[in-house]
């Protein structure tokens, strides 16, 4: 899609200047309780950011003590800009909007803030930001933009609140994107695309001060996005583009390991400048808070650890403050905790702590979207099958190229074109190749050792078809691979069969003629997992499997039923072994050069 010329400001030239001579402003919407995590945001401006791509810094004054605000603001925070100290401009929130409720406090206010906030910004392009981002290294406007010139936000998939916002502006739903903009900081904004939203929502009579407490359907940047698809501005943005910001949300996992080693990984990438670290990570172990400590430390961001926990600890809600869900940043509140003790002059930013992290396994996840436990049980899959597989459903690709790491040679099949042309120039020169083809239509040149099928049988119409299908393709002694979705009552576009126990999977493998007795079965995460080789034949009938007892192993009781609900079957401790083997080390089975590759261009495209 094309990019009007007097939509976003010229590229520049060739010395990469993205936005020619003007600068850009930022916007913040801070409170009280955001002060601990607005210290380090003014120091990292001070420290990272050049000067001459920074027109002004606006701070909306969101606290409904906005007196005790101010005066904190300007005696601990504007000092720690340094020469951008009077760059920074500091509005009250009931200035800037008129009118806009106290009665719902946080989130909520703080959206309609960002955008009512555009009104006050002089730069063709504004950033928004949140309290808890903080930059990691040198940064300038052309951060923000890809070489073509395009505004750089991350996809999601669409779904409901980005919906309800397409509907509002009549955008049919034959023309909805497959993926819409993502609702994280940093977000840059076209400040005239701003302005005509606003002028958009006065004509149908919308109240800005109280739109998002009353429309729960709604965030700001979600509606934003919208309004650009219903003009035909999408295309402004880039949301494939290599990330430029990483942050921590310890609460949305079980194990904080597990976005902690991602977010050290993706710190060390010279195209993340911003960091967000949210306020609950205050809740996090002792050890974990050393990491993230240390990380502050090595930016230059903080002097001591004591300093980084007082920070951590700081960062809490008062009483009656609504939390903002699906990692959004609160807003507003009343009571403030003490100021910390000011802090030690400040060493020169050092390199961040080393952190023992296997940097490929670290870098493919977040990557190529291939989520922790996918590539755990992927690498027990390595280990049992030969050298030709063939990956469907794919993905952006870190299946694949995890088992091209580890020695494989690979087919891949997804529909679309956008991620197959990414992964051909990886896999052509090895002799590999990523199609745009839907299974049905696929046939491989000689029978295949084994078949990864992640995430793919519940978009199947026929699930049986499908595995007679798999069945057919592989040698004797084959292994096929089924990965679905555990079984819930939630369903979703394209999701045919809402999701599996392991017991009906196994059932089904079954029946389709694979050999439970020599298969490996496993509930890991969102994963439910069944490796299962080719059995010598296929049954009569499904229900003849209840009738031979031996078919069925692991004291399964064929002859009277049983609960599917299972967490394992023959999943034996080298299997659990492996999957806690960094993807380096296994690697070694495998050619070294494929271990290169996949640390460059996972660095490139993170």
């Amino acid at each position: 899609m094309s990019i009007p010329a007097d939509i976003l400001p010229p590229t520049g030239d060739a010395s990469g200047d993205a936005l020619g001579d003007a600068p850009i402003d930022y916007v913040v919407v801070s409170f009280l309780g955001d002060l601990p995590l607005l210290r380090l945001q003014a120091r990292s401006f001070a420290l990272y950011h050049q000067a001459g791509d920074i027109g002004r810094i606006i701070v909306v004054n969101n606290d409904n003590d906005s007196t005790a605000f101010d005066q904190r603001f300007e005696a601990e925070i504007r000092p720690l800009y340094g020469d951008l100290a009077a760059r920074v401009d500091v509005v009250r929130a009931d200035d800037l909007l008129p009118g806009i409720s106290k009665s719902r406090r946080g989130w909520r206010r703080q959206q309609a803030l960002k955008l009512a906030a555009c009104r006050l910004v002089q730069s063709p392009l504004s950033i928004s930001i949140d309290s808890k981002n903080h930059l990691i290294r040198p940064t300038g406007k052309a951060a923000y933009r890809t070489p073509e010139g395009r505004l750089i936000v991350p996809a999601r998939r669409r779904w409901s609140v980005p919906e309800a916002c397409l509907r509002y502006f009549g955008v049919a739903e034959d023309a909805w994107p497959a993926d819409v903009a993502n609702v994280t900081t940093p977000y840059p904004l076209v400040t005239a695309q701003v302005l005509s939203l606003l002028e958009e929502l006065d004509r149908r009579g919308e109240n800005l001060a109280t739109l998002f407490e009353t429309r729960g359907d709604f965030f700001e940047f979600a509606l934003y996005h919208a309004w650009l698809v219903a003009q035909g501005l999408d295309g402004l943005y880039d949301l494939h583009a290599p990330i430029i910001a990483t942050g921590l949300w310890p609460h949305k996992f079980d194990d904080p390991d597990r976005p902690l080693r991602r977010l050290v990984a993706q710190t060390g990438l010279p195209h993340v400048h911003w960091l967000a670290i949210h306020r609950k990570t205050r809740d996090v172990t002792p050890a974990l808070k050393d990491i993230v400590t240390g990380l502050w430390q090595g930016f230059g961001l903080t002097g001591t650890t004591e300093e980084g926990n007082a920070i951590l600890s700081d960062g809490i809600l008062p009483p009656g403050v609504e939390e903002a869900p699906d990692g959004r940043e609160d807003g507003a509140e009343e009571q403030a905790p003490a100021a910390p003790p000011a802090a030690e002059p400040l060493a020169a930013p050092a390199a961040p702590p080393a952190v023992l992290v296997d940097p490929v396994d670290a870098l493919l996840m977040p990557g190529f979207r291939t989520g922790r436990e996918t590539m755990d049980i992927l690498k027990v899959f390595a280990g049992l099958v030969g050298p030709r597989v063939l990956d469907l459903g794919c993905y952006r690709g870190g299946s694949t190229l995890v088992m091209a790491l580890l020695g494989k040679h690979v087919e891949a099949l997804i529909e679309g074109r956008f991620w197959p042309d990414r992964l051909a120039p990886i896999l052509e020169p090895r002799g590999m190749r990523a199609l745009n083809l839907p299974y049905e239509q696929y046939e491989p040149d000689a029978p295949l050792d084994g078949i990864w099928a992640s995430h793919v049988l519940q978009n199947a119409r026929n699930p049986g078809l499908f595995l007679d299908r798999c069945r057919r393709h592989l040698k004797d002694d084959g292994w096929l691979a089924v990965v679905v979705p555990p079984l819930r009552s939630r369903i979703t576009a394209g999701k045919v069969n809402p999701g599996w126990n392991l017991g009906a999977l196994m059932y089904a493998l079954l029946a389709a003629g694979f050999d439970l007795t020599r298969g490996h079965f496993l509930s890991h995460g969102f994963n439910v997992v069944a490796f299962v080789p080719k059995a010598a034949r296929v049954l009569d009938r499904p229900a003849d499997a209840f009738a031979d007892p031996s078919l069925w192993p692991f004291k399964l009781d064929a002859k009277r039923g049983f609960d599917g609900d299972i967490p394992s079957c023959n999943w034996p401790e080298e299997f659990r072994e492996r999957m806690a083997t960094g993807l380096s080390e296994l690697a070694l089975e495998g050619p070294e050069a494929a271990l290169v590759e996949a640390r460059r261009l996972a660095t490139i495209w993170v």
